[in-house]
């Protein structure tokens, strides 16, 4: 059974092994209507792109590249996904205020260069919604990515802060690790981490998401 702990900002993540590769997350239980307040509209772009009855695995594969590329709108596209307008991403040089945990600590002894943060929320073709936490953290040694990359999978260690976390923990989302992706080139650490918010999002296609997610470059 797995255990959960509280975060500062009233979420719950597992403290119970490593971050999930998949696997089933923890009710969200917000309303797209509410998602749609924060994020600034009920407006939103893409479409459906891809072949009826594409499997989830095959959409991910597909729409790995155009993230790659610097292709967002592309990429999610062929996720069969639509994106609801966002709020610019937001760029900080100090992530201690912007972290928690022993992943705070991390950047108290070892400070990180810049960070950018975003929040994509997302909605699939049977209306279920989902948001993606993404933050991409330029650190001053490609040693000291490895080292941060190492301890953010790890459960129970903290985290980098979602973008707009009050809001979504107010609205009952909540970034449990079971989505979680990250990678490190260079000096450069990202982190993407997918959570339900309304409806029933397939875990495959939230875990998916983080997959897209973390390969799309720094804006």
């Amino acid at each position: 059974m797995v255990e959960f702990r509280m975060r500062p900002d009233g979420t719950r993540y597992p403290i119970n092994g490593r971050k999930g590769r998949g696997g089933v997350v923890a009710a969200a239980g917000a309303t797209a209507v509410a998602l749609a307040a924060y994020t600034g509209g009920g407006a939103v772009t893409g479409g459906a792109g891809s072949i009826a009855g594409e499997s989830i695995s095959i959409r991910t594969s597909n729409a790995k590249q155009p993230a790659r590329n610097g292709q967002p709108d592309k990429a999610w596209q062929q996720m069969r996904l639509r994106v609801t307008r966002q709020r610019a991403p937001e760029h900080y040089v100090d992530c201690v205020l912007h972290s928690f945990g022993q992943v705070r600590d991390f950047f108290i002894q070892t400070p990180c260069r810049s960070m950018t943060r975003t929040l994509v929320p997302l909605a699939d073709e049977h209306g279920n919604t989902a948001v993606v936490s993404i933050a991409w953290v330029q650190m001053r040694t490609s040693r000291a990515a490895r080292e941060l990359d190492r301890l953010d999978y790890r459960d129970g260690t903290g985290d980098v802060t979602a973008l707009g976390h009050s809001v979504l923990a107010a609205q009952g989302v909540s970034f449990t690790g079971e989505h979680y992706e990250s990678r490190v080139k260079g000096t450069l650490f990202v982190r993407a981490e997918a959570a339900p918010v309304s409806g029933n999002p397939d875990p495959a296609l939230l875990e998916g998401m983080a997959q897209v997610a973390v390969l799309l470059p720094r804006p």
